[in-house]
């Protein structure tokens, strides 16, 4: 049986290190707005300003708070209120689908412009 070198040590430590590294920067969303969407409209909204949100769904009234770059359902009319037990959105969207409301992540265009053609 092979015992372990030093240099094998480093290469497997670097690679747990880069794997954790990696992990995190997918994890992270770095886009700042958010779009809130119901049956009747749509609306957008940045990270960086703390509100208080009322919207009107299919049921009635839902209030959404934005605070310190996070955003959650305070309330919502539903009977089960598993929007509300979500939580703070983190990388998936939160959705009331017995009011109609859902809230996600503004897509960040810059990355994902292709250009068809030029024109001159």
């Amino acid at each position: 049986m092979k015992s372990l070198r030093f240099g094998d040590i480093i290469i497997f430590i670097f690679i747990i290190l880069f794997s954790f590294l990696y992990a995190k920067t997918l994890i992270q969303n770095k886009s700042s707005k958010i779009i809130i969407d119901s049956y009747s409209k749509s609306l957008r909204y940045d990270l960086n300003t703390d509100r208080e949100i009322i919207i009107e769904g299919l049921l009635g009234e839902s209030k959404i708070i934005i605070t310190n770059g996070n955003v959650r359902f305070s309330d919502s009319c539903c009977r089960d209120k598993l929007c509300v037990k979500t939580g703070v959105l983190k990388n998936a969207p939160i959705i009331c689908m017995p009011n109609g409301i859902s809230i996600r992540f503004e897509k960040n265009v810059e990355n994902d412009i292709e250009i068809d053609s030029i024109v001159q």
